[in-house]
């Protein structure tokens, strides 16, 4: 007997609403453990504006509780795309961000931390016990070099834990120099979560005409019936957005086709920003959806 779905989400947008698409098909390899094979990338296929960005973090372990952020940053020290997992979670961790890295105003950098001391923001680097832990990633390409095998519109770093610091806030190194936002918050509130305690859920913010993300945010485990969201700087003013939502609904550690039985959730609504920002709100009442979200 096939699987009947019904998906019912109220979507309200303080700004602009753009119409809610949820009929697409998500389709993702495992993304808890280190890829043998790289993905195909779709920077280089579709917008040629931007590259895919995969990212490896491994031995983790002291960070597990940590909240932990990354970002993309050009020449001219500004952050083009934000990430921010709460906690961390695991040992080892992969994310893909799909044309996160633009191809002007290179060269790029990956500035990274884990939150050790709970404040909610970068704090500056000392104490391996009680200050973040930062680091970064100068120019951002393939890392470690010769390691990986190369993908045509995908940077692939692969990084393990370690005591090599680095100060963020300075640019260059050793310059104080904090990295500038290049817009506004982009802030969504998910209702009605019941359904989906303990799973991973992962949410992205991208550029509806060039599918460009520029803020994502992961929660390893929902932990609440409502969840809110503010991934800070990422987003411009009067420009339409999209915000991809998947969880991983069987909880185990794989993407599962949306389209397909017994399938993951997928969803994608989205709006457009104002002078304050981008501000969503989502029902998600429904028990399935089978949005194209992309990998996660």
């Amino acid at each position: 007997m096939s699987r009947v779905r019904s998906f019912a989400l109220a979507l309200v947008v303080v700004a602009h609403l753009a119409p809610l698409a949820c009929s697409q098909v998500i389709d993702v390899d495992r993304f808890h453990e280190r890829a043998t094979t790289p993905p195909a990338s779709t920077g280089s296929t579709g917008n040629q504006q931007f590259r895919d960005l995969q990212l490896t973090f491994a031995g983790m372990k002291p960070h597990l509780a940590h909240t932990f952020e990354y970002r993309v940053i050009d020449a001219n020290n500004l952050v083009q795309s934000r990430g921010i997992v709460t906690p961390l979670g695991a040992a080892e961790v992969t994310i893909f961000i799909p044309r996160a890295i633009p191809k002007s105003n290179g060269p790029y950098r990956l500035d990274f931390f884990a939150d050790v001391n709970g404040s909610g923001g970068f704090d500056g680097i000392g104490s391996v016990i009680s200050n973040d832990h930062a680091w970064r990633i100068e120019p951002l390409v393939d890392y470690p070099a010769g390691t990986v095998t190369p993908v045509d519109g995908l940077v692939q770093v692969m990084f393990t834990h370690s005591t090599s610091f680095t100060d963020i806030d300075s640019y260059p190194s050793g310059t104080p120099n904090k990295t500038k936002d290049t817009g506004l918050p982009a802030k969504v509130h998910l209702a009605s979560l019941q359904g989906v305690a303990g799973k991973m859920l992962e949410l992205r913010v991208a550029e509806k005409d060039t599918r460009h993300v520029v803020g994502l945010a992961r929660f390893p485990a929902v932990s609440a019936t409502t969840l809110d969201v503010t991934i800070p700087g990422v987003v411009d003013v009067s420009v339409d957005y999209e915000v991809d939502v998947y969880v991983d609904t069987n909880d185990n550690g794989v993407y599962d086709d949306p389209s397909k039985p017994a399938g993951d959730w997928g969803c994608r609504f989205g709006g457009s920003s104002t002078d304050t920002g981008l501000s969503l709100s989502a029902d998600m009442s429904a028990t399935v959806n089978e949005v194209d979200v992309g990998k996660p």
